[in-house]
């Protein structure tokens, strides 16, 4: 399953919204450190697990283990600027969350917005969780 998202801001800007802890934790998890090519994803919800980083090409593609599935960040340049970013899920059930991050992740590099309710009652079935 792949959904896909264009955003104004260029490959770099993108590519450490996913790859960093600080980028992770401004749209993604409630902290996201990493050591050793591992995750330690704390998220809103309450889930917390270690995901394997599987590659990691700068400004180009970002792949991790994520909670028993595989995410795949891949980010094109686009022709007169911005990033044709595209996030694919290997478990086809992903589509609602896959499109939830995707938005997440674009008011965050585009516009520097947090769009999750910070909510720890509002988490199941809530796309801002």
């Amino acid at each position: 399953m792949e959904r896909k998202v264009f955003c104004a801001s260029g490959p770099n800007d993108v590519y450490r919204a996913v790859s960093t802890a600080l980028g992770r934790e401004r749209f993604w998890a409630t902290s996201a450190p990493e050591s050793g090519g591992v995750i330690s994803f704390r998220l809103g919800d309450g889930r917390a697990g270690e995901c394997r980083i599987e590659e990691a090409v700068r400004d180009e593609l970002y792949r991790l283990q994520y909670f028993g599935r595989t995410l795949t960040f891949t980010l094109t340049a686009g022709d007169t600027g911005g990033t044709e970013l595209m996030l694919s899920s290997s478990d086809p059930a992903d589509c609602a969350e896959v499109v939830s991050l995707l938005l997440r992740l674009k008011a965050s590099v585009d516009f520097g917005v947090d769009l999750r309710n910070h909510d720890e009652a509002r988490t199941a079935s809530y796309a801002d969780s």
